[in-house]
């Protein structure tokens, strides 16, 4: 077994987690659907979060060829997924505990959570993709660094700007950007 798929294995299983969490929460929605009090924003924030997820899953593939990995990569790699899973499960309601259907009243107490690791994934990402384009010579990833800035506002807005339209503009621009990427970089995975 290669080091790419030793490593790719264990963080599968994190970005395994993450997307578990987000469809089991629609599942959940659905099912309850006579009960759920409906959030377009929080829709399209739980669907942005779900491309997002999808991305960087996708963008691993670019490991498969290094015929070693130091240690700087895995940890890189956990930090990477673990965010990312942490993104997930905080947008996606337990509907445990108590928890009502309200997905009107979760997205508002909760965005500035989710957001906020957003915002902290979207550091991590510029951090990662720096020293993987530059240390690696994963080229792709330096310059997946201007769709990652182009992000930054499309959280911010939703941060501050509590309007719907804000957080519908916010979720739009994310997952768009999110499809972009997927475009841009990896139309084929070879």
């Amino acid at each position: 077994m290669r080091p790419f798929e030793f490593i790719i294995v264990f963080l599968s299983f994190i970005y395994t987690l993450g997307l578990t969490r987000v469809l089991f929460a629609a599942t959940r929605m659905v099912r309850h659907r006579r009960a759920l009090t409906f959030s377009w924003p929080h829709a399209f924030w739980m669907f942005a979060v779900l491309i997002m997820l999808l991305d960087n899953w996708i963008s691993l593939w670019d490991f498969h060829a290094m015929k070693e990995m130091k240690l700087g990569v895995l940890v890189g790699g956990c930090v990477v997924s673990v965010v990312q899973y942490f993104i997930c499960a905080l947008v996606s309601p337990d509907f445990e505990d108590g928890e009502t259907y309200d997905m009107r009243a979760f997205h508002e107490r909760e965005r500035r959570t989710y957001f906020s690791a957003l915002l902290v994934f979207l550091l991590v990402a510029l951090i990662t993709n720096y020293a993987a384009g530059s240390n690696l010579g994963i080229q792709n990833w330096a310059n997946q660094n201007a769709i990652v800035l182009a992000m930054a506002p499309a959280v911010l807005l939703p941060f501050f700007v509590r309007a719907a339209w804000a957080q519908l503009l916010g979720a739009a621009v994310f997952a768009g950007l999110c499809l972009i990427f997927l475009v841009i970089y990896y139309p084929i995975v070879q």
